[in-house]
């Protein structure tokens, strides 16, 4: 299949993103949003409402050392 390479090649440079679920990724940045704005209780029902599993909504809220970190262009 001569598009299979071409499309390796391209995702070759691409920073890998740690969670490949797209939406529950975006889910937990907008928990860690809500949590430094309306406090712990909001984020972590926003969280379970969206149906974010609950080891990772311990992880991302109650330790902050121990968020995944994404790689940005920056870097």
């Amino acid at each position: 299949m001569a598009g299979c390479r071409r499309r390796k090649l391209q995702r070759k440079h691409k920073p890998p993103l740690r969670r490949r679920d797209v939406l529950t990724r975006f889910m937990v940045d907008l928990g860690i949003h809500y949590l430094e704005v309306l406090g712990l209780d909001k984020a972590m029902h926003f969280l379970r409402k969206h149906h974010v599993p609950d080891m990772v909504i311990q992880r991302v809220l109650s330790f902050p050392q121990y968020r995944r970190r994404y790689q940005t262009l920056d870097e």
